[in-house]
């Protein structure tokens, strides 16, 4: 599909018009600068600005540079994402900052191809980094952008990733306009060429669009897998049962054991909860338990003050609140009964 000269200098010009007076106010956007990009493009990944946001903030203001995360312990990296998913964004943050430091004088590569070396970084983080950060002319193809296209252009729903790159690239205007224009694309996606509806009224470009904010024929999203979990809560002296876990999507943070009837006897069951997570629909059980045989493995015994320091999966954080009284000043942690069902009190802790 060719792209008349004349419509890709309209198509920049009503973009960066509208994007310089709807432009919305996030936090990475008031000062740019290398490090404050990398950083939102992770945390976006694959997640709601409107969720971002906080998280960023206070991310910020606890590893305020590249040296301040390369310093940082990945328990101390994990604990500021808990809660955020998708915990490798993290763990690559991490290791781009040590990597830094050690190789780059502390600074981010500019060029693409550099880039994309990095732990984490791929295609679109790397154009988005460029051209954000640095001003480079680089192209950048997101979720929105992709629906965008499909819809400006009315391509069919097999189009090839490389042929919305190319658009993208075609589109570019120069490197003083190419953040700006980036930028404009993807807020122009997340805001106004939504995925249920289009809202053409507000769009600075409805009449150069060739679907007029039809739907977009893209592959169906597939039903979550169901999936069942269940956990333990063994509670002694005041303090709580629990374990590191060495692999999977939780590397790196300390859980609740995952129940082992083999050495664990059932008290009864403390919640339940749900959660979605990539393509699955988990269902977690939490079961008061105690020791049928003397513990064995990794694990310690935790009380509440130091559950405010450690990374936990935001479910089973989540289980310890359901599996207690609210109150404000949290009772001592008391042994657990041996009686079948009968409950066990364990002080709420800070999110």
């Amino acid at each position: 599909m060719r792209i008349e000269r004349k419509l890709r200098q309209e198509l920049g010009r009503r973009l960066l018009t509208w994007y310089r007076e709807h432009a919305a106010d996030l936090p990475w956007r008031r000062v740019p600068n290398p490090y404050s990009v990398l950083v939102s493009e992770f945390m976006l990944q694959q997640t709601r600005v409107a969720a971002v946001v906080a998280y960023y903030d206070r991310w910020m203001e606890r590893f305020p540079d590249v040296s301040a995360l390369a310093k940082a312990s990945e328990e101390e990296v994990l604990r500021s994402w808990e809660g955020l998913g998708y915990y490798a964004r993290a763990r690559n943050l991490h290791r781009i900052a040590r990597l830094l430091v050690a190789e780059h004088g502390g600074r981010l590569p500019s060029r693409v191809e550099d880039l994309e070396r990095l732990p984490g970084v791929g295609r679109y983080t790397a154009g988005a980094i460029a051209s954000l950060a640095f001003g480079k002319r680089s192209p950048l193809v997101d979720g929105n952008v992709r629906r965008l296209f499909h819809r400006l252009f009315a391509l069919p729903a097999e189009t090839p990733a490389d042929r919305l790159w190319e658009i993208a690239e075609v589109l570019l205007p120069s490197p003083r306009h190419c953040a700006a224009h980036n930028s404009a694309l993807m807020e122009m996606g997340r805001t106004v060429c939504m995925p249920r509806k289009a809202d053409c009224p507000r769009c600075p470009v409805s009449d150069l669009c060739r679907s007029r904010g039809g739907q977009v024929s893209l592959a169906p999203k597939p039903s979550p897998t169901r999936c069942e979990e269940s956990a333990a809560l063994i509670v002694q002296g005041g303090r709580a049962w629990l374990e590191p876990s060495q692999k999977g999507r939780y590397r790196g943070f300390w859980r609740l054991p995952m129940f082992d009837s083999g050495r664990m006897s059932n008290l009864g069951e403390a919640c339940r909860l749900s959660y979605s997570i990539t393509r699955y629909r988990v269902h977690l059980v939490v079961y008061w338990a105690d020791w049928r045989e003397k513990e064995s493995g990794e694990g310690r015994w935790v009380s509440p003050e130091d559950l405010r320091g450690l990374p936990l999966p935001t479910p089973h954080r989540r289980a310890l609140d359901m599996a207690t009284p609210c109150s404000a000043s949290p009772p001592a942690l008391p042994m657990p009964s041996a009686r079948k069902g009968e409950a066990v009190a364990f002080s709420p802790v800070g999110k």
